[in-house]
């Protein structure tokens, strides 16, 4: 029986005698730190958004150091980024000194002299475990893990190396990549070898091929996708060899192999045990099966390991966290049988959002609450919270909307633009499309703005210009980016030459059956970004730009054909560059758009330049790796696709600009103000939830039966199935399934993008998008409408479209 010395209250005093703005914890925070109420044994917090769980897992240290039950070192405290584990370990070493200050002049001994603390990432911790262990593998892992661009350099070169005969494949090469990097990863978190993978698919293809009647697509693609998948395994195997014979690891290689040295070396786990009796693990519910595996084999049966999180904020299944880790904590970390407390605590009051925010919150949580594998409860308002601002409303098109954010952050920023306000601002977005015409909006209004993280910085006009010309310098068939050039402000080519142009590539490609007819019509039609994606016909706009000087100078004006020919020789120039570092080559076309005056005209002092600089440290990490302009051009893609983001850590807020970001990457940061457009059927839920985990549909997934987590997934099940008819129904009805299960976690992330608000809150949808169909506000629109029709405002709605109109 642990003896308690000082209970939470008398070390918060001790706290107090040196700050007295240090609050006590609340009764529930108590029931956390105490010993007496949570010993030491396997615990799971459920904490909520804003709710001060960092604070509680600091007072839960230094309580049991004041108690002289662990030494400041004896802890072990896992997050997932650096910014969180500075964050706790900055924390926990600030209240150590001060509750040693205040318990000497109290005249009392503390106990400890030394706040050293081991606070770090569970990636950190797995590649310390790897480097000292590794060798019992007989695996070189000295080295720094392999970063996502050097891990997609390496399987590109694989790929487009690959020359095993009878291996067939449908697809472009970097689907192929981007399949062969996902495959390879979920074997990994899974620990699944390349032969369970095959076995699983010939069980499944055996089952397809015992069925009756007529053949049908829905089996079809399904034993398609097997058969791919099967045909990926070799490549798989050959690039898990390659990172390991090389020593070259990535994060998920550490954490795999970690985990197989924990589970073949029990010694490893007697040590790490001995050396911290008390274990911390923040944001449990974004932990991947592999990194359960690990932690569990180590401090597994009944060791002091307490798990925070929130299953109303587990937003990242799709990039590896495992589903329902909460609801299985005690699967994996069971307690002994003579245990005395808690298997569950709550921290339910939140210190961030104000009251409209947190029923906004609450309404959207309600519906994955009730279905989660752990019980949720609603959060609450602390007891000093303001009623919070929330507007919302939906606008004829984005344009309108976009201006409606300005307008809404105008007099909370400052007159004119010129912030005079000390709060923080953000926009959130689903897709990284939404990017280009919200910071416009702002710019227009002289709020100043930055876009965060390399995918969303693609869509930043400066950079979007950037790229375009790096495309049309490394590959002869970015027809579509030539014309972004030719049409934007450095050349700016009216409709008459664009015509012109057209006409002359076709009279030279006639011979070669191109045509570039599609894309000259959207660029007269006033739409230069579809024939910016318009890339399948262009080759010839390029080659007929070389040889502009044979053209007919009479079907052009004089000033169009004068720029034509002068980036026709420039074209040659910058071409000579193209073979150099990326980083000189950027710096060139930099100075070739007269970008710097640019930006500079546009922002006063060294902001104009941020896009830029960020653009060249990107491209200067890439070409350490070893990537080629071509490369880069395809990572860049990869990025700008991927919705939820590249694996980065938490955004440091400035409260100099308007941050713009994606909901996945605002998750652990909070502004005073935050819009967030795009709450329409498609954008927010997104669509992509119709492009689930379903592995029958998508080789780069392992077949569910297969994964840790595979108890709470959709599963499938054709055993008493003999017709392909009736398999068809069963496969659509599975899909069905596994698209329902991906929209829990577009709902969770409604309630991240919620939850970053601590007073304004503004809300948004637009009937009008960039396609020919009228878009439906979403459910999750309506939720926050319902709430701010009572708490707040709801702003004039434009008049829905008629069924069956067109985009105007």
């Amino acid at each position: 029986m642990i003896k308690e010395i000082y209970t939470p209250d008398d070390v918060a005093n001790f706290i107090k005698s040196v700050d007295p703005d240090f609050y006590s914890p609340s009764e529930p925070q108590s029931r956390i730190i105490s010993a007496l109420t949570n010993p030491l044994e396997p615990a799971v917090v459920i904490a909520g958004a804003g709710s001060g769980k960092t604070e509680t897992m600091a007072a839960r240290v230094v309580y049991l150091v004041a108690n002289q039950i662990i030494k400041p070192n004896e802890v072990l405290g896992l997050t997932f980024t650096r910014k969180a584990a500075g964050e706790l370990n900055v924390r926990i070493r600030k209240r150590l000194k001060q509750l040693h200050k205040g318990m000497k002049a109290a005249g009392l001994n503390p106990g400890f002299d030394h706040f050293d603390t081991s606070v770090t990432t569970y990636h950190s911790y797995a590649g310390r475990i790897l480097s000292e262990h590794a060798i019992r593998l007989g695996i070189d892992a000295d080295s720094q893990p392999m970063g996502e661009a050097a891990l997609w350099i390496l399987a590109n070169r694989i790929v487009q190396n690959w020359d095993a005969e009878g291996f067939a494949y449908e697809g472009a090469v970097n689907t192929v990549v981007s399949d062969l990097m996902g495959l390879t990863s979920q074997a990994l978190e899974h620990q699944v070898s390349g032969a369970a993978i095959i076995a699983e698919d010939e069980k499944f293809l055996e089952t397809l091929a015992r069925m009756d009647g007529k053949s049908n697509k829905g089996v079809r693609t399904a034993a398609r996708t097997s058969q791919q998948r099967i045909a990926l395994v070799a490549m798989m195997e050959h690039f898990l060899q390659e990172r390991r014979k090389s020593g070259q690891l990535s994060f998920d290689d550490q954490i795999s192999i970690a985990a197989t040295i924990a589970q073949k070396f029990p010694d490893v786990g007697l040590l790490e045990r001995t050396k911290y009796p008390v274990v911390l693990l923040d944001e449990y519910q974004d932990t991947s099966h592999s990194q359960v595996r690990l932690l569990s084999t180590l401090f597994g049966g009944g060791h002091a390991v307490t798990a925070v999180g929130d299953p109303c904020q587990s937003i990242y299944t799709w990039r590896g966290a495992a589903a329902g880790t909460i609801g299985a904590f005690n699967k994996y970390f069971p307690k002994a049988p003579d245990s005395q407390g808690a298997e569950q605590f709550n921290l339910l009051e939140t210190y961030r959002n104000d009251i409209a925010i947190l029923d906004v919150a609450n309404l959207i949580s309600d519906e994955v609450r009730q279905n989660d594998s752990i019980k949720v409860e609603p959060l609450t308002a602390r007891t000093n919270a303001g009623p919070g601002d929330l507007v919302c409303g939906i606008f004829e098109n984005l344009e309108a909307e976009a201006q409606a954010i300005v307008e809404y952050f105008l007099p909370l920023w400052g007159a004119e633009g010129v912030k005079t306000s000390k709060e923080s601002f953000a926009v959130l977005v689903r897709k990284k499309s939404q990017i280009p015409i919200i910071q416009t909006a702002l710019t227009a209004a002289g709020i100043r703005s930055e876009v965060l993280g390399l995918g969303g910085l693609i869509h930043v006009p400066e950079i979007a210009d950037l790229v375009a010309l790096l495309k049309v310098l490394a590959s002869p068939d970015a027809g579509g980016s030539l014309m972004r050039h030719l049409t934007g402000p450095r050349i700016n080519l009216g409709a008459r030459d664009i015509a012109a142009l057209g006409r002359f590539s076709s009279s030279r490609a006639r011979a070669e059956s191109t045509d570039n007819r599609s894309i000259v019509a959207n660029i007269i039609a006033g739409n230069p970004l579809a024939a910016d994606n318009d890339d399948q016909f262009s080759g010839s706009l390029i080659d007929a730009l070389d040889e502009i000087e044979s053209a007919e100078r009479g079907q052009f004006s004089a000033a169009g054909y004068s720029r034509l020919l002068q980036f026709s020789h420039e074209l040659r120039r910058l071409r000579t560059r193209a073979s150099g570092e990326i980083t000189d080559l950027i710096l060139e076309l930099e100075r070739y758009l007269h970008l710097d005056s640019e930006v500079a005209l546009r922002e006063e002092g060294i902001h104009g330049r941020r896009h830029l600089d960020r653009f060249l440290d990107e491209a200067s990490k890439f070409a350490r790796s070893g990537g080629s302009l071509i490369n880069f051009l395809n990572w860049l893609d990869v990025a700008s696709k991927q919705e939820g983001g590249l694996k980065a850590g938490a955004p440091e807020v400035d409260k100099s600009v308007v941050q713009i970001l994606t909901i996945h990457m605002a998750k652990g940061a909070e502004w005073d103000v935050v819009a967030i457009p795009g709450m329409t059927e498609g954008t927010f839920p997104s669509d992509g939830a119709r492009s689930p985990e379903n592995w029958t549909t998508n080789e780069r997934f392992i077949p569910f039966a297969l994964r840790g987590d595979c108890d709470v997934l959709p599963h499938l099940d054709l055993s008493q199935v003999s017709l392909n008819a009736r398999a068809t129904e069963a496969l659509k009805d599975y899909g069905e399934a596994c698209i329902e299960y991906r929209r829990g976690e577009e709902i969770r992330l409604g309630y991240v993008a919620v939850t970053r608000a601590k007073k304004h809150l503004f809300c948004s949808a637009s009937y009008w998008g960039t396609g020919v169909n009228p878009l439906e506000p979403s459910s999750l629109y309506r939720k926050v409408e319902e709430i701010a029709r009572a708490q707040g405002r709801v702003l004039d709605e434009s008049i829905r479209p008629e069924d069956g109109a067109r985009n105007p």
